[in-house]
């Protein structure tokens, strides 16, 4: 195993019928493991209970994939969001069985009081993929078969909402290929089952695949209303990706999509789709793309125009099954699979879907094939802003990344925000102060902690109690280093870099009383700025 694994079960662990393989994926609060199945799953040494959620019984196959969730630890917050998010995924598993969703074969308590992380871990058996559609696109960016891929994804959305559910994050990640190469619609942790007209959802979701009515939605008791028309939005966002290489909406990076989404909302901007998606999809992106949800096209009709120009590909896979197999002649198949195992970014997910709740990556419910691929696509996430070749470890890069992309201020850059868990904590999830009453990979204060912990800006009414795993702390620390930056004085002394990661160590009234660096923190800002610069790629500031 390459990098920490949030879950860790060793290579032949027991639990109901099978036996934990090689690890496919991680992120900072669940992970995925290869598994297959033995005989004798009842034998003494077997730590699961068996009982599986949906009586499944005999029908299980030889392999699946295990997804690891720690609900037996943690603390009462983290228990309550992870557990919502589990039941969410299980409740749609449990009663939805559609050939063009992923499948759940049973749900699994693990019983094991020897073992502390893993005693009361919820463990899901899903069917085994061979790789998502964000793998493939980054393997080939505008792919010959994008059409037919696009119909099956239809499809799937189509049997969720006529069986009266919504997807609520639709996006590459959550497309899985599986080894036929047809496709399946995956991870269902936002998905909500419609009462009337409007789901309830978490209030989080992706930004790129996020319709703008949603982005500044009211958030009440149950959550966010959503509807149908969400995953209207995210296929077409989808399709515009897939067809073109490109998204539709101007901006390097989600917040400046997203503020480009809201301002075409707002109708101060055009809708100025790609000259390179073709004439045929041009109208069908036009009507997923909408200003409001009340002109947006509805599932079955956009089912039916895009069965209309994919020629009714909708359900067989020979056609996608050739186009994920196949590659330019100069490479392999051998090498294809693996390109397309190592893109997998499975283990975002574990870590943002399960608990941060955020941005491009939470987990596709299966994993690519053996070979321990799965961590090259984190140690290179964000490669152009955060270096690939320093003691950064992958399991946390996108967490850091898309932290400092949430930030409008360039100066909370993923290379300070690294620099400043390395100065603080040197990367330590586990880290345990008292004397100074500071926990985490952030050295968080507990008392401070609270005003920062949450992504609508609410406080939390109770001091949280530690353990604070990364993917709390460091969104967290990512807040607070964006409020800091406007408060600093214009024509302080030093790297405002420096001085914003300074701000967070004392305060940033001290550094502009100081003019600068205050002499009692030298020390800390020489440290931060040796970082900053070792973390920063060539080119960059």
């Amino acid at each position: 195993m390459t990098e920490p694994y949030a879950v860790p079960v060793p290579r032949g662990y027991r639990v109901g019928a099978w036996e934990v393989r090689e690890p496919i994926a991680t992120g900072a609060f669940g992970s995925v493991y290869a598994a297959h199945r033995t005989d004798g799953a009842d034998d003494e040494g077997s730590a699961g209970d068996t009982g599986g959620a949906d009586g499944t019984g005999g029908d299980l196959p030889q392999t699946a994939a295990l997804k690891f969730l720690p609900t037996g630890t943690g603390t009462p917050r983290q228990l309550a969001h992870l557990r919502d998010l589990i039941e969410r995924e299980v409740e749609l598993l449990r009663r939805l069985r559609q050939p063009r969703l992923i499948r759940m074969y049973e749900t699994l308590t693990v019983d094991d009081p020897a073992n502390s992380r893993l005693d009361g871990a919820t463990v899901l058996v899903l069917e085994r993929a061979e790789g998502s559609l964000s793998a493939l696109l980054r393997a080939t960016p505008r792919p010959p078969a994008g059409p037919v891929l696009l119909a099956q994804v239809c499809a799937g959305l189509a049997q969720l909402h006529r069986a009266g559910w919504v997807h609520g994050d639709l996006k590459p990640a959550n497309v899985l290929l599986m080894a036929d190469g047809s496709v399946r619609l995956a991870d269902f942790n936002m998905a909500a089952e419609m009462e009337g007209t409007h789901a309830y959802t978490p209030a989080f979701s992706t930004p790129d695949y996020t319709p703008p009515e949603l982005l500044w939605s009211e958030i009440g008791e149950r959550g966010r209303r959503i509807r149908p028309s969400a995953d209207v939005w995210a296929f077409g966002v989808l399709a515009h990706l897939v067809l073109t290489g490109s998204f539709p909406l101007p901006g390097g990076t989600p917040t400046a999509r997203r503020d480009a989404a809201i301002a075409y909302a707002r109708g101060t901007h055009e809708l100025r789709l790609s000259p390179e998606l073709p004439s045929a999809w041009r109208e069908i992106v036009r009507a997923c793309l909408t200003r409001t949800h009340a002109d947006r096209i509805g599932t079955d009709a956009l089912l039916r125009r895009v069965t209309g120009v994919t020629g009714g590909m909708t359900g067989g896979a020979s056609g996608l099954a050739r186009f994920s197999l196949r590659r330019p002649r100069a490479r392999p198949r051998r090498k294809v699979l693996a390109a397309a195992a190592a893109g997998l970014v499975a283990l975002t997910a574990l870590g943002y879907g399960v608990v941060r709740w955020a941005d491009d990556g939470r987990e596709p419910v299966a994993g690519p094939r053996p070979g321990g691929t799965a961590s090259v696509a984190a140690a290179s996430y964000g490669a152009a802003e955060l270096r690939t070749d320093r003691d950064v470890p992958p399991a946390y890069r996108r967490l850091i990344v898309d932290t400092a992309h949430e930030c409008g201020h360039k100066e909370v850059s993923p290379a300070l925000i690294a620099a400043m868990l390395k100065v603080e904590s040197d990367f330590d999830p586990d880290l345990a102060d008292p004397d100074k009453n500071e926990y985490g990979i952030a050295r968080w204060t507990p008392s401070v902690l609270r005003w920062w912990m949450n992504a609508d800006g609410a406080p939390d009414k109770t001091v949280p109690r530690p353990p604070f795993p990364p993917a709390e702390s460091i969104p967290a620390m990512g807040r607070y280093l964006c409020w800091i930056t406007p408060h600093l004085d214009a024509g302080l002394r030093g790297d405002r870099r420096v001085l914003i990661a300074l701000s967070y160590r004392t305060s940033y009234k001290k550094v502009n009383d100081a003019g600068g660096v205050p002499p009692k923190y030298r020390d800390y800002a020489d440290r931060v700025a040796h970082r900053l610069k070792e973390y920063t790629p060539s080119g960059g500031k």
